[in-house]
């Protein structure tokens, strides 16, 4: 007796308060009782199952159909309640086993978080599961729960935070078609599995070759460097191209990382700084480093209410600022002892002395930096036509409003509406996850050098500015959140009912 849901099999099962009468001496083989909690650390194929007494649900009818029983539990039950019973386990299982699936793809490939645990509920309860998630940075705990039997079981989905625009679609895109019935859970399962285990979209050459790339094109649109500030820029980002290579492939250099690229930028920095402009050399080597993304993030979810991942990812950008801050001024230091003459003293990264190009050669960079920023969250070339036009018109609407009518406060709100507004309806046309749309022009607004010059000046006892600095970082990301939030109600003002919502 086929079941397509649990709602038709669960009521039947139910009524089988236990599973004694399967005994032919009235000993009760094994009663149906759930973990109370569970854990689920790395690989998802290791998740503890459903215990009936100790053993796992698939072992315990195994020993059944084994028994020689009057009423034997076979392959093909000849009572019609023991075979609902255990389709319904069967499909409680298989249900369980994609949640969890989702919930760590969803986490490991970037979905913000104050949209991932709305999510998670609702593909539950269009699987007929009672479950309440909830999820902090780099963590996810999902409580299954039973109204029947008043049991529960708590899952704890642990994995590492990550930007993989590529597979976030594809999990995106197979959560629609279970969420319309277009694919059974059981092939979902398969399908996304092979999403987790594909080989990254780009080889590691390609990531060693954009960092590079990304810090060129970066240093003449964002920092106001010259054409030999932009190659220097360029050698060093390699650099740290390298070193971020080597981070991922010896665990214990990771923790270190992030300062060793800093210090090591700075050194290179202040060696040639009698040929260029230190500031922007520095902040485009370590341009890849910088947590103006991190804050703006934090910014957004402690404004939807969930404080928590808020406040982590807040806390962990004005640390990450302070860390590259601090390496940079270690690097000066080193460089300053080594010369045996302070080359460099006062404010470091101030950008004023820079010579910059021409504002009008920044459109002939710009896309080269959208599709370098599109490589580095591993957005698939298909969509790089896409991306560079929706972050074109953002950024052209912040050069209008910031270079042209003088509204240096105005412009980063206005600009990140515009994003918000032309992803979100492009998405909805088009049917591609808004959030991979919208976030390398997102990435194109966020502030994180101005939190890394604001630690550097209160490093270098410069308080008023560093104070400033910092206050600019907040109401930069403050008027991002603000545009991004205000796009996202206008084209869905009730949100998405019935597919999940990955849009800011």
């Amino acid at each position: 007796m086929p079941f397509r849901h649990l709602s038709e099999a669960l009521p039947l099962a139910a009524s089988q308060r236990h599973l004694a009468s399967l005994s032919s001496c009235g000993t009760p083989i094994a009663r149906t009782r759930r973990q109370s909690v569970s854990s689920i650390m790395g690989d998802v194929s290791t998740m503890p199952r459903v215990a009936v007494d100790g053993a796992s649900i698939e072992q315990s009818i195994a020993k059944l159909r084994q028994l020689d029983l009057p009423h034997r539990v076979s392959d093909k039950p000849q009572n019609v309640e023991q075979q609902v019973i255990m389709h319904a386990i069967d499909m409680l299982l298989l249900h369980q086993r994609f949640l969890v699936l989702v919930a760590k793809a969803l986490m490991m490939y970037g979905s913000p978080l104050h949209h991932l645990e709305n999510n998670l509920i609702r593909t539950a309860r269009l699987l007929d599961l009672e479950v309440t998630a909830s999820a902090i940075p780099g963590l996810v705990l999902l409580s299954f729960e039973d109204s029947l039997t008043h049991t529960s079981e708590t899952k704890i989905i642990r994995c590492t935070n990550g930007w993989d625009m590529h597979r976030l679609d594809q999990t995106n895109q197979l959560l629609r078609r279970v969420v319309y019935c277009k694919v059974e859970v059981d092939q979902a399962i398969a399908e996304l599995e092979d999403i987790i285990t594909a080989p990254p979209i780009y080889a590691w050459y390609w990531q060693v070759l954009n960092w590079g790339v990304l810090s060129w094109s970066l240093c003449l649109v964002c920092f106001g460097g010259s054409w030999r500030d932009s190659g220097l820029s360029l050698a060093f980002g390699l650099i740290g191209g390298v070193l971020s290579l080597a981070a991922g492939k010896f665990s214990g250099y990771t923790n270190i990382f992030e300062v060793s690229v800093s210090i090591l930028a700075g050194l290179l920095s202040a060696a040639v700084a009698k040929w260029g402009c230190f500031g922007a050399i520095s902040l485009s080597a370590t341009v890849v480093l910088l947590p103006g993304l991190v804050m703006t993030t934090g910014v957004i979810e402690l404004s939807s209410r969930h404080m928590v991942a808020g406040t982590v990812r807040i806390f962990y950008a004005l640390l990450l600022a302070f860390i590259i801050a601090y390496g940079l001024l270690i690097g000066v230091e080193i460089f300053n002892k080594l010369a045996g003459n302070p080359l460099l003293d006062g404010v470091l990264l101030d950008l004023t002395q820079c010579q910059s190009l021409s504002k009008w050669s920044w459109f002939g960079t710009f896309p080269i930096g959208i599709i370098n920023i599109a490589v580095l969250v591993n957005i698939h070339w298909r969509h790089w036509l896409s991306v560079t036009v929706v972050a074109g018109i953002s950024y052209g609407i912040f050069w209008l409003f910031k270079f042209h009518l003088g509204l240096d406060d105005l412009a980063p709100v206005v600009a990140s509406f515009v994003l918000g507004l032309v992803a979100n309806t492009w998405a909805k046309i088009t049917g591609q996850t808004a959030y991979m749309i919208l976030l390398p022009g997102e990435m194109f607004l966020v502030p994180g050098s101005v939190g890394v010059r604001g630690f550097s000046s209160l490093l270098s006892k410069d308080g008023a500015q560093g104070l400033s600095l910092a206050l600019q970082m907040i109401t930069t990301c403050l008027s991002i959140m603000i545009g991004l939030l205000a796009s996202s109600f206008v084209v869905y003002p009730r949100g998405k009912l019935n597919s999940a919502l990955l849009t800011v």
